[in-house]
């Protein structure tokens, strides 16, 4: 029998949270004018950086207020907490929670214990649905976990906030020398102006095929913990451009649902996180939230993957433009104009940015340990006992 250490207490959810459900039928009028969908929250990550305009014309009326806590009930696997740092309007799929008593939970550790694997296996146990499935309030406010002290919790979002900090600043100097590689690129190019580069679509120089899970509800035990890798748009986000570590792997009855690619392949998320990239090093499966592009003989498979990089911006903007979930398919993939030296100078080029790569493998790793450090104390709401 498990005992909880001093101070700690075992609480429901329901019990010290409230789902504000906040009402605002003329954001214009009052001064708001941002709205938040599920497609503009990042899985895994406590910001937000985007959204649309009130002016656009919206049907949503839930309001939101700086230091509630944002969790998309939709497809809870997709992993989406924010943290409001402004007032908007947000969709009905986003549940918005305070504290019941800021005396008794910190708002400010609200977000981290949303971001728990407890908190994200209740939702997604607790979610109906084929196609959409949807958690909801009624369920997660029976969520049970202990609770530590005012003090222990004020410890526990300093570090949490502190390490968050350190993800996002590392993550933008990794976006930084990303663009680094669209600089590079076009100097290779000033520099042989003789030699021909070709524009080909994507599609004319790769096999491009989605990645799969079509068995509905995903998350039965007996698809996951065998031999076979399962790649997911977190694991590729991850990833410092080979993909060698997954949060899951499949059983023999897992991959009868799924998609294989070999190794050489190039990955990229087209669902939530748009347009990162990853090569496998191994057979490797893949969801549906994934492209596989296998490069024809006459691409370099670093090479190709490096562009792809540089038209990540420009896949976020299109992505920005669904009215749904923020998505890309194989439509807006497949006629992606990639840019095409011979094969020498792909080379040239790869070695070349390789020479940087150290750096950004560095940022990897920081980013890496900070998420790791995030878990492990976002999780400790699940197993803090004695």
């Amino acid at each position: 029998m498990h005992t909880l250490k001093p101070g700690w207490k075992m609480v429901k959810f329901g019990d010290v949270v409230t789902n504000a459900n906040l009402v605002e039928r003329s954001p214009e009028k009052n001064g708001i004018t941002r709205i938040v969908g599920l497609e503009h929250i990042d899985p895994e990550n406590l910001h937000i950086h985007r959204w649309n305009n009130i002016s656009e014309g919206t049907s949503f009326t839930r309001k939101f207020v700086p230091g509630q806590t944002l969790f998309g009930k939709r497809r809870a696997y997709q992993r989406k907490v924010a943290y409001a740092e402004f007032t908007g309007i947000c969709s009905g799929d986003i549940l918005t929670f305070e504290p019941k008593d800021r005396n008794i939970l910190l708002p400010e550790l609200l977000p981290f214990i949303c971001q728990s694997d407890a908190f994200f296996s209740h939702a997604l146990d607790t979610s109906a649905g084929s196609l959409s499935p949807r958690t909801s309030w009624t369920a997660l406010k029976n969520f049970s976990f202990p609770l530590p002290p005012l003090d222990e919790q004020k410890r526990l979002a300093e570090l949490l906030w502190a390490a968050d900090d350190a993800v996002n600043k590392f993550s933008f100097c990794k976006e930084q020398l990303s663009k680094f590689i669209a600089i590079y690129i076009e100097n290779v190019k000033n520099k042989y102006p003789n030699i021909p580069w070709k524009i080909k679509k994507l599609g004319d120089i790769a096999k491009v095929e989605r990645g799969k899970f079509s068995h509905r509800p995903r998350n039965l035990p007996q698809f996951y913990g065998g031999p076979y890798p399962f790649a997911q748009t977190g694991d590729i986000r991850k990833s410092n451009g080979e993909i060698t570590k997954f949060e899951y792997t499949l059983t023999d009855e897992g991959v009868k649902y799924s998609k294989s690619f070999p190794a050489g392949t190039i990955l990229i998320t087209i669902a939530a996180v748009i347009g990162a990239t990853a090569i496998t090093t191994r057979e490797t499966w893949a969801t549906d939230s994934v492209v596989g592009i296998i490069p024809q003989k006459n691409i370099d498979t670093y090479f190709l993957e490096y562009v792809l990089r540089t038209k990540k911006n420009y896949l976020e903007n299109i992505a920005a433009t669904q009215t749904a979930q923020k998505n890309i398919n194989l439509q807006i993939l497949r006629p992606l104009e990639i840019i095409i030296p011979p094969m020498e100078i792909q080379k040239i080029i790869v070695k070349e940015i390789n020479n940087f790569k150290n750096k950004i493998l560095d940022f990897d790793s920081h980013i890496y340990r900070y998420h790791t450090l995030i878990n492990s104390l976002s999780n400790s709401f699940e197993k803090e006992y004695v």
